[in-house]
């Protein structure tokens, strides 16, 4: 009877050596593999943040049918919302109002007015959170000028409304938008008798583009061009000013008065939607596109890299104590694009004489479309305790 005994082999020593090999390179392949993809992701993402975009509008609505005094449109959450907003075509823009009648499939607004364009059904729009489009003397029947801005990066346009008050008023749009952003303020201001500067800055339609590549900085150099725009201002008969920005143009406007901190210049700021953190505002949108945080870091590392920008040095909320005018926040708590909390957070830090908070419920930048008439008596009150 033979008996078997098993035993371990060893591993021969060559065999050994390329199974160790052969388990590192696929370890490090898909290291690779794996940075390579949270690289890609990241940089893609960072795009979606600060690549200029000023493409053609889309119009995904139509409307069903429209007369003198309402337009009926689909019934959809933007179609039915309460308050003021702008209708948009290609080739017009009308001033919509008050709901007047709903069924299941359709909404029927009033029209406030039609500011240009012909408005006829069958028409592709869409509901626009501006209100105005155009100029000044289109969209609101105002006189004024375009005057060129000396900056670093050579002239920028803006519209100079004329006005009685020494304290100008230089108004400052979001990303990837125009002056036109600006126009719901600009009539208030007109009206109250404040001259007015409704700017651009670098990467703007007609205005230089960045040394960067052309991208955003998200405020960190388009306060540069404020900063001109101010010393415009004060050479042209200004005795200081009011900054007014909204979105990013809070960013920028925010970082405009910290480098003039030291100046009488800034009478005073306000603020609409403003990003006063962009991490958390690129969080909160990460979140709500189901990005995970490893490619949210990516994305966050790569703005900073490809724009040359600090994102903790545009946390306005870390310098507080440089802010030393009145400042007047519009803050929508139904706000999807910006973090709004952090708005909230800048305020609270702020000594209570210094900070007066307006609190809607819209969306972004749509504290004037819930309300206009409050929003312009903000405004006016704002003002008179300046």
């Amino acid at each position: 009877m033979t008996t078997t005994v098993e035993t371990d082999a060893p591993t021969p020593p060559k065999k050994r050596r390329r199974w160790l090999r052969r388990s590192l390179i696929a370890v490090g392949v898909v290291l690779v593999l794996a940075l390579g993809a949270l690289g890609g992701a990241g940089w893609y993402f960072s795009g979606e943040v600060i690549n200029v975009d000023h493409g053609p509008s889309e119009y995904p609505l139509t409307v069903e049918a429209v007369d003198a005094e309402t337009v009926t449109l689909p019934r959809e959450d933007d179609t039915e919302k309460p308050g003021t907003w702008g209708l948009s075509w290609e080739d017009g823009q009308a001033v919509i109002g008050d709901v007047v009648a709903t069924d299941e499939e359709t909404v029927t607004r009033s029209i406030e007015e039609v500011l240009f364009g012909e408005l006829a059904a069958g028409a592709a729009v869409r509901v626009d959170t501006w209100a105005y489009r155009g100029d000044p003397a289109t969209a609101l029947g105002l006189e004024y000028e375009t005057v060129d801005i000396p900056t670093g990066l050579g002239d920028m346009p803006a519209w100079h409304l004329p006005g009685e008050e020494g304290t100008w008023v230089i108004t400052v749009h979001g990303r990837n938008a125009s002056p036109a952003e600006t126009l719901r303020g600009v009539e208030v201001y007109n009206r109250l008798g404040y001259p007015v500067l409704a700017v651009t800055h670098r990467n703007d339609e007609g205005a230089p583009e960045a040394p960067n590549g052309g991208l955003h900085s998200l405020g960190e150099y388009e306060s540069e061009d404020i900063v001109d725009a101010v010393r415009y201002a004060l050479e042209n008969g200004a005795d200081d000013v009011v900054l007014h920005g909204w979105s990013m143009g809070g960013a920028i406007v925010s970082t405009a008065a910290r480098e003039l901190a030291d100046t009488d210049a800034i009478r005073g700021l306000v603020l609409d939607s403003p990003v006063m953190d962009w991490n958390s505002t690129l969080d909160m949108q990460a979140d709500a596109r189901d990005v995970i945080a490893p490619i949210t870091w990516a994305a966050k590392r790569i703005v900073e890299l490809r724009a040359d920008i600090d994102l903790d040095g545009l946390d306005q909320r870390n310098f507080a104590d440089e802010f030393d005018m009145p400042v007047l926040l519009f803050v929508d708590t139904a706000d999807e694009t910006v973090d709004h909390t952090a708005t909230l957070d800048f305020a609270e830090l702020l000594p209570p004489e210094r900070a007066t908070v307006v609190t809607t419920a819209s969306g972004h930048t749509a504290s004037w479309n819930e309300d206009p008439a409050a929003y312009a008596a903000a405004l006016e009150g704002y003002l008179a305790a300046l």
